[in-house]
């Protein structure tokens, strides 16, 4: 009789069941596999010269390894999942509050006023802030002198309903150059995109923003 050499040629396993509904593999479906296949390892030893214990244990101490992964990686997925509800449910009180949302350009349904702000990051002898209406005419602007480093607000008054433009530039020393504006209104409604981080305001007048991309809150006067 000859003997059974530990190399052998197990049956294929059906691995149609390994993968779960996402495409990644299922762990309960793994972890049967594996012991199938540890079974059948020991079943088809030779028995003359049988495999040394610890290279069992090695195996399961490897298999544990990687089954502790996977779970650790199924719950940090699902906390994930729970951080993004929880700040978009957050998000939702934003409803109603004006915010600064980095835009030069505003759409007006009715006749109201335009403000935002300009973050000044080193001392510049004067900020102008302009505003065009659609057609590029200049409508208004406002001039500030000596102003100080840090976040400088602007008002314009009412205007007409239509489509704006607001263009601020800083004067150093006579040499002029245009700077980022910042535009105020309320937000109207929020929505979460797909990634863990879209977290979505829509801004009446202004479109859509990433709440991450929001320059600063406050609340709407209630006229």
């Amino acid at each position: 009789m000859s003997a059974i050499d530990n190399n052998f040629s197990a049956q294929p396993l059906n691995t149609s069941n390994t993968i779960a509904s996402n495409g990644k593999p299922d762990a309960a479906a793994l972890s049967s596999m594996f012991l199938e296949l540890l079974v059948a390892q020991i079943s088809h030893q030779n028995p003359l010269n049988p495999m040394d214990g610890t290279q069992y244990v090695s195996q399961l101490a490897e298999f544990s390894s990687v089954e502790s992964l996977e779970k650790l990686n199924l719950q940090s997925q699902q906390q994930l999942g729970y951080m993004k509800s929880l700040q978009a449910l957050e998000a939702t009180a934003l409803v109603g509050q004006k915010v600064d949302v980095k835009a030069d350009t505003m759409s007006l349904e009715q006749p109201a006023a335009i403000s935002g702000a300009v973050n000044l990051g080193a001392q510049v002898d004067s900020v102008t802030v302009r505003l065009y209406d659609a057609g590029g005419k200049l409508v208004d602007e406002i001039k500030l002198q000596n102003p100080t480093i840090g976040t400088l607000r602007f008002s314009f008054p009412e205007q007409d309903a239509g489509a704006y433009q607001v263009q601020a530039e800083v004067s150093v020393n006579n040499s002029k150059q245009q700077i980022p504006t910042y535009l105020t209104n309320e937000v109207e409604r929020v929505s979460v995109g797909a990634g863990p981080d879209d977290i979505i305001l829509q801004v009446n007048g202004l479109g859509n923003h990433y709440l991450f991309d929001i320059n600063q809150l406050s609340k709407a006067t209630k006229s």
